[in-house]
């Protein structure tokens, strides 16, 4: 079974909803038989690439949202967190252009690396605060994996091959009706949009499941 993910290392449903499938996969005695594919969603492509602004600070000026209003929804959040072992720093998280941590995680992918690497940015992203645009931040998660990044030259991170990829993965957004994320694809035949838990997911598996061949 494959399971295609469109998500965004800078979407908090979207790590919550990682760990809800991952849960779930465990949970199904067919566990080895599923491959995940993640694709690429920028939220929001219109940050610029030298921008470093706090999340917070993010929320507030573009969405209008107030502190408490922030508060209240990040709470939630965390309270979510607690069961599933992901912990949310917001207050050192930042918004900056995610491109960058995108080509990582398509390199690390043709290395059956993407589960690892993906988990990797958002605990980078969400719980160290670190600004994902920096190469050397990059690098450092890869050398972690043992990922060579060197085939895609001096500045790997903007390969214009792995940019292509990262574009063809939104226009597939647009065709398979992902207008937010984390999105799933089980097979093909079914889709989930949003992190609605474990239970949910285990239960579009056995569906799909039941219904191939």
């Amino acid at each position: 079974m494959k399971i295609e993910v469109w998500s965004d290392i800078a979407c908090p449903f979207c790590y919550l909803g990682k760990h809800q499938l991952i849960n779930a996969i465990n949970k199904v005695p067919y566990s080895e038989e599923i491959s995940i594919v993640w694709k690429s969603f920028e939220l929001n492509p219109e940050i610029m690439a030298h921008e470093n602004r706090t999340v917070n600070e993010y929320l507030n000026e573009t969405r209008g949202m107030s502190s408490e209003q922030i508060e209240v929804m990040q709470t939630r959040i965390k309270e979510q967190a607690v069961s599933l072992g992901v912990e949310f720093n917001f207050h050192k998280t930042k918004m900056y252009n995610t491109r960058k941590a995108h080509a990582l995680l398509h390199i690390a992918q043709k290395s059956n690396l993407g589960n690892e690497i993906k988990e990797e940015l958002f605990r980078h992203h969400f719980t160290l605060g670190s600004n994902l645009q920096n190469d050397t931040i990059l690098q450092g998660i890869a050398e972690t994996f043992q990922l060579d990044v060197s085939p895609w030259g001096d500045d790997p991170f903007n390969h214009p091959e792995l940019a292509d990829e990262i574009t063809l993965d939104q226009y597939q957004a647009q065709q398979v009706g992902a207008r937010g994320v984390p999105f799933f694809v089980f097979d093909g035949q079914y889709s989930l949009s949003g992190a609605h838990g474990e239970d949910v997911i285990y239960k579009v598996m056995d569906t799909v499941k039941m219904k191939t061949p």
